[in-house]
């Protein structure tokens, strides 16, 4: 089993990579972009800082939002 740090690092990528995104974006824009894909998937704002006020890690964010949109490709 990979360490847990590694294991975060190579979500992230994943997630990066399926986004088509880089690493070279300001947080405002990635933030922006973190947001609209939340509303894409039914999670405005403001559910999204609830979620993660709650404790959940952006790590579990980001793959609250893949899973959702994964759901919505296959019923579409």
């Amino acid at each position: 089993m990979l360490p847990a740090e590694t294991q975060k690092t190579k979500t992230l990528e994943t997630f990066l990579l399926r986004l088509h995104e880089s690493h070279e974006v300001s947080v405002y824009e990635a933030v922006d972009r973190l947001v609209q894909a939340g509303e894409a998937v039914g999670l405005d704002a403001g559910k999204l800082m609830r979620m993660l006020d709650q404790g959940m890690s952006f790590e579990e964010l980001l793959e609250e939002i893949e899973s959702r949109m994964a759901c919505l490709q296959k019923t579409a």
